[in-house]
């Protein structure tokens, strides 16, 4: 065994058992996620708090454990800091008298802390930012948060500043937010040298590899002063909760899926994330905000059905509930927001008996695009999202799988759209098949780049070069989908053609159009007209292999054209 892996190994067992104990208590069910952003321009912060009407009000809401503020976005501590930088303006101990009141009246408590944006610490160091190839800051210019690089001493500083805050106040955990790295590399001096230390090139693999040991480090680090002082304290890290955060788990207690339907992260975003999630063993909260919009969304309040509706339906898949609020400089909760978490809380109690102790079940596993395409906290990519609204809205139970999850718990499996033919998922999928396993692959998953035909055998249809047409038709074969109207429905997205091997099923077929339309050659408003029906196979059929010539599930997040859904309906069975 190499040292490196020893060591990481040894580090991650570690940290895996540190934080068995907290994993071994569920979480509360009713949390809320107390934002408290400030500016220095703002006077009397805290000057209105009452830590008992604090305590009150949230226990009137049902509330039984909330996320308060140490440090913010913004900088400043919320607390007698004498390492971290109080807020100019504040009246009293905030933090010390939340956890007091909190923990008077049985209410989880844990602390957080902003780590990248800290806009007072990158106006002292701006030579700590994020740096692009030509020396510039990344991101953008104020009013946005600038963003400050993990690699630097900064890290030193984060260390301090939670050991204080720490060794002042007991707390159930640790939340921090905002822990990334540039997806295309930073390259401030620190960056520069460590990648060149570890022998990392500058390219995509080798800045996401140093992405990915960055983040790391900092788990570690600050994982290592929190179960030093507080051995089963939870800890979480924000921004870091895509496909492909597995190797990061031992440093988690537990996830936390921020997502707010109406903040930019979509309806669409929670039922894919929580899907994948819900596959990695850790116990799991989904966070909604109670926004009309978005965080810091004062005077806008989310009305009492999407309220509802959020949350319990982070109950139907699995995870606890958590609103996210922001309390008003002066210190004072709102009345009327509390009230309606209020309502929305109470429903989820009397749930929580046939919540406890579950654990989701799902028949269909879905490998994500996000184990090779661009997929960030907030959005998914436009397949997954294809393939989530599909089978949420056909009321199918089914996971989201990245390369490492076992295929034999599912009856069927989809390889959707763009899936690259990685040796093991091959390997893997061929004893899935040999198995008795049912398999759907569509348009070039699966398709080998060099020799430019699919490496998976049992599909049993070979590549036939480019489309020949942009906008094709496709005709069901007679009887083949019963229920479905026999007749040309249009490709909104551009297929692949292919010719059937014997002893392959042809269940529909290409109608091409008289000709693409161009400014040359074109026939009424859209799309020309279909020429007869072909021979050409668009969906096929071998032993318990489906294949789809057609991105079907792309068309669906970009189209929504409700015909793919039904012939997905028909070939799950």
């Amino acid at each position: 065994m190499q040292r490196r892996t020893f060591l990481l190994s040894t580090v991650t067992a570690v940290a895996s058992s540190r934080l068995a104990a907290a994993a071994a208590k569920e979480l509360p069910f009713r949390q809320i996620h107390l934002d408290f952003h400030t500016s220095e321009h703002i006077p009397d912060i805290g000057a209105d708090f009452d830590g008992a009407e604090f305590a009150a009000t949230l226990k009137k809401a049902r509330v039984n454990s909330i996320n308060v503020f140490a440090k913010c976005h913004h900088g400043w501590s919320y607390y007698d800091a004498k390492v971290g930088r109080p807020h100019p303006h504040l009246k009293k101990d905030l933090l010390g008298e939340m956890v007091k009141h909190c923990r008077a009246n049985a209410i989880d408590i844990n602390y957080y802390y902003s780590l990248v944006w800290d806009v007072d610490v990158a106006r002292r160091h701006p030579e700590w930012l994020w740096r692009d190839r030509d020396g510039k800051p990344v991101g953008d210019p104020l009013p946005a948060w600038p963003n400050l690089c993990m690699n630097t001493p900064y890290l030193d500083l984060v260390v301090r500043e939670n050991e204080e805050i720490l060794s002042k106040y007991e707390t159930d955990g640790a939340w921090f937010d905002i822990l990334k790295q540039p997806p295309q590399g930073c390259y401030c001096a620190w960056c520069r040298k460590d990648r060149a230390e570890l022998g990392l090139a500058e390219t995509p693999a080798g800045i996401r590899r140093h992405n990915k040991t960055v983040a790391m480090r900092v788990e570690k680090r600050l994982n290592g002063i929190v179960h030093q002082r507080f051995p089963n304290a939870l800890t979480f890290y924000n921004s870091r909760l895509v496909v492909g955060v597995r190797d990061e788990l031992p440093y988690y207690s537990h996830i936390e899926i921020e997502s707010l339907p109406t903040g930019g992260w979509g309806y669409s975003h929670f039922q894919q994330r929580v899907r994948y999630m819900r596959t990695l063993g850790k116990d799991m909260v989904g966070m909604t905000g109670r926004f009309h919009k978005s965080w810091g969304d004062f005077g806008g309040i989310k009305n009492q059905a999407a309220l509802d509706f959020e949350c319990t339906n982070f109950l139907a898949n699995g995870a606890k509930a958590c609103v996210g609020d922001q309390l008003h400089p002066r210190g004072r909760l709102d009345a009327v927001t509390y009230n309606r978490i209020g309502r929305t809380y109470a429903k989820v109690e009397a749930l929580e008996p046939w919540c406890r102790g579950t654990a989701a079940v799902a028949d269909i596993g879905v490998v994500s695009t996000a184990v090779v395409a661009s997929e960030t906290t907030q959005k998914i990519t436009p397949v997954d999202q294809g393939f989530t609204n599909m089978l949420v809205e056909l009321h199918q139970q089914f996971n989201v799988l990245d390369l490492d999850e076992d295929l034999a718990r599912y009856k069927v499996v989809i390889v959707p759209d763009e899936i690259p033919p990685f040796p093991a998922l091959v390997e893997k999928l061929d004893r899935y098949v040999a198995a008795g396993g049912a398999l759907i692959v569509s348009h070039e998953s699966l398709l080998d780049p060099a020799t430019r035909q699919f490496a998976l055998k049992q599909i049993g249809v070979r590549y036939q070069g480019p489309a020949k047409f942009e906008g094709e038709y496709l005709a069901l074969k007679p009887g083949a989908f019963p229920g479905i109207d026999e007749q040309n429905y249009f490709l909104y997205q551009r297929g692949v053609p292919v010719t059937a091997e014997p002893g392959t099923e042809v269940l529909a077929t290409y109608a091409h159009p008289y000709f693409d339309r161009s400014a040359e050659r074109f026939s009424s408003h859209k799309q020309t007209p279909p020429g007869p029906v072909t021979d050409e196979p668009v969906i096929t059929r071998r032993g318990r292999v489906t294949y789809i010539a057609n991105p079907f599930f792309r068309s669906y997040s970009e189209d929504a054209y409700g015909v793919n859904k039904l012939l997905i309906a028909r070939l799950i069975g």
